[in-house]
């Protein structure tokens, strides 16, 4: 990979993206709402979506109230317009 870009952005903690890095995830459920088995499957469902397309995902687990990822963001097709090289993990995170 030659000069790989870092990125930095800042929220309740900092985030650093490093472009062509793996991605440990973790999100949950807005205040911790247990789901239902049906509601975690369409979890899995939407997290998996986007595999091999946008990301790969190396391991997915869909908890009661949280969800923990494994994901390596690909590089997008050069026919995106958007000056970033890879899917961010911002754009990835929010069909979630």
């Amino acid at each position: 990979m030659k000069n790989p870009k870092l990125k930095i952005t800042k929220r309740d903690l900092p985030h650093w993206e490093f472009d062509g890095a793996v991605y440990f995830i973790t999100f949950k459920t807005w205040q911790r709402l247990e789901l239902t088995p049906a509601a975690r499957q369409i979890v899995l469902d939407a997290c998996l979506f986007f595999h091999r397309k946008r990301y790969n995902v190396f391991v997915l687990v869909v908890m009661p109230d949280h969800v923990h990822l494994l994901i390596h963001p690909l590089a997008k097709e050069e026919s995106q317009e958007s000056q970033e090289k890879y899917w961010s993990i911002s754009s990835i995170v929010k069909f979630y």
